[in-house]
């Protein structure tokens, strides 16, 4: 169960990119309006559903859930930024070298073993970005692709983090936990976007084809 859980998410994430693509605004502003939009939704889920939100086990984690929630705003603002310079296709390959960040750092943080079999993963998932970067057949890359590539590797590594984090997250639901990280990344970002974007001249060019994306990307 827990791995076609993991299958399904991964699936419903891949497709996040081809949305995002269709989306005419400044990545902070896209990840700021998918982190409100997805904590209220799970939110109102949570309501709908007559449950209640576990005060006490968010007050136990609230440091790292907001680290953590920090982490998962800038993570989004790389992924997207890596959707503007390279292709849907080449910037989710390189999102998904997270689990191989997550098994080199695992023996140091986490205490588990790296195996034989974790680092021959790791070895071909690497050789899969060389092949992946273009450089046998290309060269090196041009500028804007491998803005894109290096958008995507720190993506990457900030999912890392907050997967590693979860792990020390105890005593709470998975309902809770995602309304926390979706809502502290969007309040972490704010004052961020606030500064550098023109919430005039980005709300001047949607129209109701943009907002339903923006909503798909934050709800779905």
């Amino acid at each position: 169960k827990a791995k076609l859980e993991l299958i399904a998410s991964m699936f419903i994430f891949g497709t996040i990119g081809i949305f995002v693509r269709h989306i005419p605004l400044p990545s902070s502003i896209i990840a700021l309006v998918r982190g409100f939009v997805g904590a209220f939704f799970v939110l109102l889920f949570v309501y709908l559903r007559k449950s209640k939100v576990d005060k006490a086990a968010i007050k136990k984690n609230f440091p790292i859930l907001a680290l953590s929630g920090a982490f998962i705003g800038i993570n989004w603002i790389l992924l997207f930024e890596s959707y503007n310079y390279t292709t849907v296709a080449t910037a989710t390959l390189c999102y998904y070298m997270q689990p191989i960040f997550v098994i080199l750092a695992s023996p140091f943080l986490l205490k588990e073993r790296l195996t034989l079999k974790k680092a021959v993963c790791v070895l071909f998932a690497l050789l899969g970005m060389v092949f992946v970067s273009g450089v046998l057949t290309t060269g090196i890359p041009a500028l804007s692709e491998a803005k894109g590539i290096l958008y995507g590797l720190g993506a990457a590594f900030f999912y890392a983090t907050v997967v590693l984090m979860n792990k020390k997250i105890t005593d709470i639901n998975a309902y809770d936990k995602t309304i926390m990280q979706l809502g502290m990344g969007a309040i972490v970002l704010s004052p961020y976007v606030m500064l550098t974007q023109n919430f005039g001249t980005a709300a001047s060019s949607m129209t109701p084809a943009l907002w339903v994306l923006l909503l798909f990307v934050g709800l779905i």
